[in-house]
């Protein structure tokens, strides 16, 4: 089960390891195919890149801290460890509130942010369409939050 995937679209991702052995294949509209094996030891969690198994642990801020330090090598920077408050995680991806796209971004950047995360959309969308996913959140006439309507 997947828990964390890289918000730059890279292959990095922190697993639960609830099937040990098991091998998971995954195929795309686009004819690609994802492979993983889920490493047959004891340990809870597991760190992929690339579809390699590259680290075990039963800890979960160990394996977390690790995948940070993998993303950081992938794109340089990242959110970090995941923090109560100040991220939402929309389909295993932080989103801190900065990373929400507005009226000021373009359509492709807006396609872009809903495809690192793993959200749907129609091909024929309008900007406007798009974001009308993203529903600020205000108190006394000032936006405090953004969320993703499911």
């Amino acid at each position: 089960m997947i828990i964390r995937r890289c918000s730059q679209g890279h292959r990095v991702r922190v697993h639960r390891n609830t099937t040990p052995g098991a091998t998971r294949v995954k195929t795309y509209p686009d004819d690609s195919v994802e492979t993983l094996t889920y490493p047959s030891s004891r340990y809870d969690y597991f760190v992929e890149v690339d579809g390699t198994v590259v680290k075990r642990s039963d800890s979960f801020e160990t394996i977390e801290e690790f995948y940070v330090d993998e993303c950081a090598k992938k794109h340089g920077g990242g959110h970090g460890r995941f923090l109560v408050g100040k991220h939402h995680i929309i389909n295993g991806v932080a989103t801190l509130q900065s990373d929400y796209p507005s009226s000021s971004n373009t359509k492709n950047e807006i396609k872009d942010f809903y495809d690192k995360r793993g959200v749907s959309y129609g091909g024929s969308e309008t900007k406007a369409e798009l974001l009308s996913r993203i529903v600020p959140m205000y108190q006394n006439n000032t936006e405090v939050s953004k969320h993703l309507k499911v």
